[in-house]
C-alpha cells in the first residue's frame, strides 16, 4: 500500500513538472477533449445515485422511458435499446430477417464493429467505396457491387455529416427492392429536410458510447418506423440478457472518470486524482477480440435502468450541444478556407452535428499531428488509421477510402 502511494505521489509530481513547462512554453494544460464531451456534473451526481442503489438495475420503466422519449424526439415511431451501437445493429439484422448466404453492402471505411454484426450472422459483407465530400457510400461504387444475393445497403453518416449520396442510394435501394440499414453512430440530430436522419429508411441504429454526440459510456439504439420490423427488434431486445452487474457497477464508475479526465474545467491535475480513485473500472469500447472478429462475451445485452436514466438526461442537453458543435466546426471550415483545404460538404437542406470536422490533409500531417498541438492548441482524431478502426484489417478495391485512411483528420468542434 505505501509503495504504490509512493508510485502514485511520484507520478503527480512528474506530471506537475510538465504542467510547469507547459505554462512557461505557453501551452495549455489541457487540449478540447475528442470524447466525454457532454458529460456534467449532473451526470456524475446521477451516477453516483444509481450506484446506491443496485436492487433497481434491472427495473424497466426507466429504459421504456428513455425508449419513448428518443424516439419522440428523433421523430421515429419505435425505438429499442441496446448495451452498444453495434447490438443495436445486430438487431436490425434480424428484424430485417437477413440469412446466412445473403449478402450486404457497407462501406470500407467504417467501425469493425460494423462488419463484425454481419459476420456472427453469417451475413457476407461486400465493401463499397465512399465519396470524399462527406466520406459516406459512393453511389457507382455501390451499384457495381451489386448481386442477386444482395440484401441490404448500409448508409453510413460519418463525422455528423449528411452522406452526399443519400437520395440517390435510397432511390436505388428502392427501385432494386433492398432493405436500407443507416448508420446514424456519428449523427445523433442531424437533419436532411426538416427530418432527423434515420427516419428515410428501413432501419436505422445509433450509439451513445463515449466518443459519440451524448454518452452513457456504452449503449446504443435502434429506431424503425415499420410496425413489422418493430416486432423484430422488440423480440430481440426482450430476448436479450442484461449485464452483469459488475459490468454496470464498472459503466457507472466510468462516468465521474471520463468526466473529471475529459470534461472538468482543471483535468490537468484532477485526472489524475480520478485515474487513482476509479481508472481500474475503466472500459474499453472495442475490445481485442472484436477487432479479431470474435464475438466478445458481452456482445448482445439489452441496457439497463441505470444507463437508460443517464441516457434520458444526455437526450435533454443533446439539441444545445450540437448547436455548440455547429457553431465550433465554423472555426475548421474558415481554417480549411485559409490553408487552401477542401471543407467538407454541407448537403443542401441538411443540418450536421459536427461530432468532428473531417480534413483531408497530407499524410505526413496525419502521421505526426504535433503540429496542430503546437499551432492550433488542439490534437486533432485520427479516425480512420485503418478501413475498419481499429482492426488491422486491410480492403481492397477502395481508392478513396484507402486516401481517407491516409489523410483524414478531424478536429473537435467543442471546446
Amino acid at each position: 500500500m505505501l509503495a504504490t502511494t509512493a508510485k502514485v505521489a511520484a507520478r503527480f509530481g512528474r506530471n506537475r513538472m510538465a504542467n510547469l513547462k507547459s505554462v512557461l512554453a505557453g501551452r495549455p494544460l489541457v487540449l478540447p477533449p475528442l470524447g466525454s464531451t457532454t458529460l456534467d456534473r449532473d451526470d456524475v451526481d446521477l451516477a453516483w445515485r444509481w450506484l446506491e442503489q443496485p436492487e433497481r438495475w434491472f427495473e424497466r420503466d426507466p429504459v421504456e422511458e428513455f425508449e419513448r422519449s428518443f424516439a419522440r424526439w428523433n421523430g421515429s415511431e419505435h425505438a429499442y435499446a441496446f448495451i452498444g451501437g453495434r447490438v443495436a445493429l445486430s438487431a436490425c439484422i434480424e428484424a430485417l430477417e437477413l440469412e446466412a448466404g445473403d449478402q450486404v453492402i457497407v462501406p470500407g471505411y467504417t467501425c469493425v464493429v460494423v462488419p463484425n454484426a454481419f459476420d456472427y450472422a453469417g451475413i457476407e459483407v461486400v465493401y463499397c467505396d465512399i465519396e470524399l465530400e462527406t466520406f459516406g457510400p459512393d453511389i457507382e461504387s455501390v451499384e457495381t457491387r451489386l448481386t442477386s444475393r444482395t440484401r441490404a445497403i448500409v448508409i453510413q453518416h460519418l463525422y455528423g455529416l449528411v452522406c452526399r449520396h443519400y437520395e440517390a442510394l435510397l432511390e436505388l435501394a428502392r427501385r432494386r427492392g433492398l432493405k436500407v440499414i443507416e448508420d446514424c453512430a456519428h449523427c445523433t440530430g442531424a437533419e436532411f429536410k426538416g427530418r432527423k436522419i434515420g427516419s428515410f429508411s428501413d432501419l436505422a441504429f445509433y450509439s451513445c458510447e463515449q466518443s459519440k454526440l451524448f454518452t452513457t459510456i456504452q449503449g446504443g439504439l435502434a429506431v424503425t418506423n415499420d410496425p413489422a420490423l418493430a416486432v423484430g427488434l422488440e423480440r430481440y431486445r426482450d430476448r436479450a440478457p442484461y449485464p452483469q452487474r459488475d459490468w454496470i457497477r464498472s459503466l457507472l464508475h466510468n462516468i465521474p472518470l471520463n468526466y473529471y479526465q475529459c470534461k472538468h474545467s482543471q483535468r490537468w491535475w484532477i485526472g489524475e486524482i480520478a485515474e487513482h480513485r476509479y481508472g481500474r473500472f475503466r472500459l474499453i469500447s472495442t475490445t481485442a477480440e472484436e477487432e479479431r472478429g470474435r464475438r466478445p462475451a458481452h456482445y448482445g445485452c439489452r441496457m439497463p435502468a441505470p444507463v437508460a436514466a443517464i441516457g434520458l438526461n444526455q437526450l435533454r442537453k443533446l439539441d444545445g450541444y450540437n448547436r455548440a458543435r455547429r457553431s465550433g466546426a465554423q472555426r475548421w471550415r474558415a481554417w480549411c478556407a485559409a490553408q487552401g483545404y477542401a471543407a467538407p460538404l454541407e448537403l443542401p437542406e441538411s443540418e450536421p452535428v459536427y461530432l468532428r470536422f473531417p480534413v483531408l490533409v497530407e499524410a505526413a500531417r496525419k502521421t505526426d499531428t504535433s503540429w496542430a498541438v503546437e499551432q492550433l492548441k488542439v490534437a486533432p482524431g485520427v479516425w480512420f488509421m485503418t478501413h475498419l478502426h481499429p482492426a488491422q484489417r486491410e480492403v481492397r478495391g477502395c481508392p478513396r477510402a484507402d486516401r481517407a485512411v491516409r489523410e483524414c483528420i478531424n478536429f473537435p468542434c467543442l471546446p
